[in-house]
């Protein structure tokens, strides 16, 4: 009975230690997963990113009111920003920061890879609901699913007519504050809407 004891025994502790070989194996995954997530979300944990910009998204025209709206967010802790990123392009991001009362910082992480440039961040884990990104979806993406021309999204920051300005504010509202309105005055003075220099008075051409 005592060679059968001591074998069962044995097969226990084996088993014992493959649990916890596996355990610690498993442990060690989800550190190095943390960390890369870490490393592309500027040192943030990924289940604590509200809303984050690319490089690219930066330095299009206009902001993203995704990122307005992340920073309003009731859970939102800070905004982290890459130095790689040229100030001219992320001040107007800072600035809303400020006027939510947001804090901010600006890191130079060289373990940072990928192409995230900005990202809002909770003070805790948050839910994302389906279909809720966390990257923000490009400006003229968002445009070719309204099958909206790329003239709309190029001319972000001018002037434009009021037919065109009405479209806009249709079809996508969240971003007609990126446009101003073309004034009798603009028009005194030679100013034209740049969507009718390439569509007329037509929405698609």
């Amino acid at each position: 009975m005592n060679w059968r004891n001591e074998m069962r025994t044995g097969v226990n502790n084996r088993n014992n230690e493959a649990d916890v070989m596996k355990s610690v194996e498993e442990a060690t995954d989800r550190a190095v997963n943390a960390q890369v997530e870490k490393n592309l979300f500027l040192g943030e944990y990924k289940e604590r990113i509200i809303k984050a910009l690319t490089f690219e998204e930066i330095k299009e025209k206009g902001i993203y009111y995704e990122i307005e709206k992340a920073l309003e967010n009731k859970d939102a802790a800070k905004m982290v920003i890459s130095r790689h990123v040229d100030f001219n392009n992320i001040k107007k991001y800072i600035e809303i920061a400020k006027q939510k009362k947001i804090p901010y910082k600006m890191i130079d992480n060289l373990a940072s890879m990928g192409e995230i440039a900005l990202v809002v961040v909770a003070k805790d884990a948050i839910i994302h609901e389906a279909g809720d990104e966390i990257i923000v979806t490009s400006k003229l993406e968002k445009f070719h699913l309204k099958h909206l021309p790329d003239v709309y999204y190029e001319a972000m920051e001018s002037a434009v007519c009021n037919f065109h300005l009405n479209i806009i504010k249709k079809e996508m509202p969240e971003y007609a504050k990126n446009y101003k309105e073309l004034t009798f005055m603009d028009k005194l003075f030679g100013s034209k809407c740049p969507i009718c220099q390439k569509l007329g008075g037509k929405k698609r051409g």
